[in-house]
């Protein structure tokens, strides 16, 4: 499932990278980075891991080039991310940004959207939800489509797994 997942999110445009521990995680999000400055998650114990503080210059949302956050769960049949919001889980982390970045724990992976959304509402419902199935596009009367408009231009995602 997590091959299914990868090929998804690739076959969307998006970056995937599985990696085996959090410190190759930490190495593969150096690496997308490219020195971009970041925001992230102070929620999420996976994002944590990677010391993402210390990977460069730490900005708002609102300016920073490339935000890192997680999944709840990850959606193998499109490739797509469940974010719920909360402490430490900002919403402008993974919009604001030109990239998203999202570390995900490869056992977060499931088949499909009813399997993910029973997950998320097995507990207390989160205040705020949202699916992202790669960059933000957007098209307009004439079908010319842009990318970027109402979120990130890019995004990765990180399999950690």
């Amino acid at each position: 499932m997590i091959d299914e997942f990868c090929a998804a999110v690739i076959a969307d445009g998006s970056q995937a990278i599985r990696v085996p521990d959090a410190s190759a995680a930490r190495s593969a999000v150096t690496e997308l980075l490219a020195g971009d400055s970041l925001c992230f998650w102070d929620g999420d114990p996976l994002v944590a891991s990677i010391d993402p503080a210390s990977l460069g210059t730490v900005a708002p949302p609102s300016e920073a080039g490339a935000g890192i956050t997680g999944a709840d769960w990850c959606i193998a049949a499109t490739g797509t991310l469940v974010l719920t919001y909360g402490a430490g889980r900002s919403r402008q982390t993974g919009l604001l940004p030109d990239l998203h970045i999202a570390v995900v724990a490869a056992t977060c992976i499931v088949a499909t959207l009813p399997e993910a959304i029973a997950n998320v509402y097995a507990g207390d419902p989160p205040g705020a939800m949202t699916l992202v199935t790669g960059a933000s596009a957007t098209s307009d009367i004439e079908k010319i489509r842009v990318t970027g408009v109402h979120g990130p231009r890019r995004v990765a995602v990180v399999v950690v797994g």
